[in-house]
C-alpha cells in the first residue's frame, strides 16, 4: 500500500479527526484577573485569545466546539465581528464550556410547560444524541408565544390573546426571511410595551419583553439584510432599554447597566443617534441611582456628544442638573435646567422612537426640575423645586394618558414633600405625602422607597423632635 502524500485530502481529513477536540482547560481559568473581566463585560475577543494562550487551542479546534464557521471565530477575536446575539453567547459558553453564569446565562437547560428546551449551542461534539434537544430555531421560539384563544375569556382578554396569535402566526410564517409584516408587528408591539411600562408596575410587562427581545436575537441570527438588521437592531435595543428601566425600578443597578449598554450598542448597530442618546441617559440615571454622580456626569457628557436635539436634548440636559445639583454646583444645575427648558421649547417632530418610556415630555422636564433644585446646598432651590413640581403634577394628571409615568407622578408627590419641609412647611407635607403612602404594593418602585428615606431624616432633624405629625410621618414611611 502506498503511503498517503503530506498533502491528499485524506491524510487532512485523518489529521483534522484526530485534532478537532478541545485541548483541556486548566483549572482557575475561568477565574484568572484577565479572564475574570473579560468574561464579565462579555469581551469575546479577549476571551477567546486567553483561552488560547492558556490552552493552546487552535481556531479550528475553538469553531469546531462551538458549530461557528473559523472565519467567525477569527472575525470575534480580532474584534472584527462584536457578539450580540444570545445564540452566539450560547454557543461560544457551550463549545468553551464556560460557567454560564459568567456570561449572564441562564442554566443550561430550561424547563418550561412540562417540555425541556436546550440552549443554542454545540456542547463541543460532533453530531448529537436523544438527550441533546435540538438548537432552538427562530421558529421553534415563535412558537413559545402564549397563543391559546378560548371562547371563555372576557372580550378584553379574548381580543388580546387572538392578537398574540396573529403575531405568532406572522412571525412563523416570516421565518425564513424577516416578512416585512413581521417588522410591523414587532415595532407596534415594543410601542406598546413601552406605553404599557409608564403606565403600571413594571413586573407586568418585563415576562413580555424578556420573551420579545428573545424572539428578535433569534431572528437576528437568520437575517441578512443590512435594512432588516437595522430595524430589528432598534428593536431589541429598546426592549434592552425597557429591561433596564425595569431593572433599576426593581433596585437593580447592576443589571439595568448591562442592559443599558446592550441598549447603547444595539442603537450603535442600527446607526440610531435616538436611542443611543436614551441609552447614555439611561445609564446615567442608573449611575445617579447608586449615587455615583461624577461618574452619571461622564455619561450625560457622551451622550452630549451625539449632538441630541429636541427632546433628547432636554433629557440629558435635565439629568445634567440632577448631576450637578448633588455636586453642589448652583449655577451649573440652573444652566442646565435652562438648556432643557429651551430645548422642550423647541422640540420640533418627535423620532420615530418617542413613544412611551421613550418621550420626555415637558411633564418630566418641570419633574427632573423639581427633582434636581431639591438637592442644592442651604436649601436654596427649595422653592423653586415646589413650583416645579406642582408644575409637573398637574400636566402628569392632565396631560395625555400616553404622556403619564405613573412611577414619575408617584415620585413627583414626594419631591414635593421634601421641597414642603425643607421650607418649614410640615403640614403639607403631610398633604403631598398621602398619594404616596396609599398606593398599593405592586404599584410601588425602589426610587419610591429611596426618596421616602430621605424625608424620613429630614423628619428626624431637632426642629421636629416633639412633632407628633413628623412622628406619624415618620412611622408610615417606616411601613411602607
Amino acid at each position: 500500500m502506498r503511503p498517503i502524500a503530506p498533502n491528499h485530502p485524506a491524510r487532512e481529513a485523518a489529521v483534522t479527526s484526530r485534532n478537532h477536540e478541545l485541548p483541556a482547560t486548566p483549572a482557575g481559568l475561568w477565574d484568572r484577573p484577565d479572564m475574570a473581566q473579560a468574561l464579565d463585560q462579555r469581551d469575546m475577543a479577549t476571551v477567546l485569545k486567553t483561552f488560547q494562550k492558556w490552552t493552546g487551542a487552535t481556531q479550528g479546534q475553538i469553531a469546531t466546539a462551538c458549530g461557528m464557521p473559523q472565519s467567525h471565530i477569527s472575525e470575534i477575536r480580532n474584534s472584527k465581528r462584536q457578539v450580540i446575539t444570545l445564540a452566539v453567547f450560547e454557543r461560544l459558553a457551550s463549545g468553551l464550556n464556560i460557567p454560564r453564569a459568567r456570561l449572564g446565562l441562564d442554566h443550561e437547560k430550561t424547563h418550561r410547560a412540562g417540555q425541556t428546551t436546550a440552549v443554542a449551542g454545540s456542547t463541543g461534539s460532533t453530531g448529537s444524541t436523544a438527550d441533546t434537544p435540538a438548537r432552538p430555531t427562530r421558529r421553534t421560539v415563535s412558537l413559545a408565544i402564549p397563543v391559546t384563544v378560548g371562547l371563555d375569556m372576557l372580550p378584553d382578554e379574548l381580543i388580546t390573546a387572538a392578537a398574540r396569535q396573529s403575531a405568532a402566526v406572522l412571525e412563523r410564517l416570516g421565518a425564513a426571511t424577516v416578512d416585512p409584516l413581521v417588522l410591523e408587528q414587532l415595532a407596534d408591539d415594543v410601542a406598546r410595551i413601552s406605553l404599557d411600562y409608564i403606565a403600571g408596575p413594571p413586573e407586568t410587562v418585563l415576562a413580555e419583553t424578556v420573551d420579545m427581545r428573545t424572539r428578535v436575537l433569534a431572528a437576528l441570527d437568520n437575517t441578512r439584510r443590512p435594512t432588516q438588521l437595522r430595524d430589528l437592531y432598534l428593536i431589541a435595543g429598546q426592549l434592552s432599554g425597557v429591561l433596564a428601566y425595569g431593572a433599576i425600578d426593581l433596585g437593580k443597578p447592576g443589571p439595568a447597566m448591562a442592559h443599558a449598554r446592550m441598549a447603547l450598542m444595539c442603537a450603535d448597530l442600527a446607526g440610531h443617534t435616538g436611542l443611543a442618546v436614551w441609552a447614555r441617559g439611561t445609564q446615567s440615571l442608573i449611575a445617579r441611582f447608586a449615587n455615583r454622580y461624577r461618574e452619571a456626569l461622564q455619561y450625560i457628557h457622551a451622550g452630549m456628544a451625539l449632538r441630541p436635539t429636541g427632546a433628547g436634548l432636554a433629557r440629558i440636559t435635565s439629568g445634567e442638573a440632577q448631576c450637578l445639583a448633588h455636586l453642589g454646583d448652583v449655577a451649573g444645575t440652573h444652566a442646565s435646567l435652562a438648556a432643557a427648558a429651551h430645548a422642550i421649547d423647541h422640540t420640533d417632530t418627535p423620532s420615530d422612537i418617542e413613544t412611551g418610556l421613550f418621550t420626555f415630555p415637558r411633564a418630566m422636564q418641570h419633574y427632573y426640575a423639581g427633582g434636581s433644585l431639591i438637592w442644592l446646598p442651604d436649601n436654596v432651590g427649595a422653592q423653586g423645586a415646589e413650583e416645579a413640581i406642582t408644575t409637573a403634577i398637574t400636566l402628569f394628571s392632565t396631560g395625555p394618558a400616553e404622556q403619564r409615568f405613573v412611577a414619575d407622578e408617584v415620585l413627583s408627590h414626594v419631591y414635593l414633600a421634601t421641597a414642603r419641609l425643607l421650607r418649614g412647611n410640615i403640614d403639607g407635607v403631610t398633604d403631598a405625602l398621602h398619594p404616596v403612602l396609599t398606593i398599593p404594593r405592586e404599584q410601588r418602585v425602589s426610587w419610591h422607597r429611596r426618596r421616602l428615606d430621605r424625608i424620613a431624616e429630614l423628619l428626624d432633624a431637632p426642629r421636629y423632635r416633639n412633632s407628633t405629625i413628623a412622628v406619624d410621618l415618620r412611622h408610615e414611611i417606616a411601613a411602607f
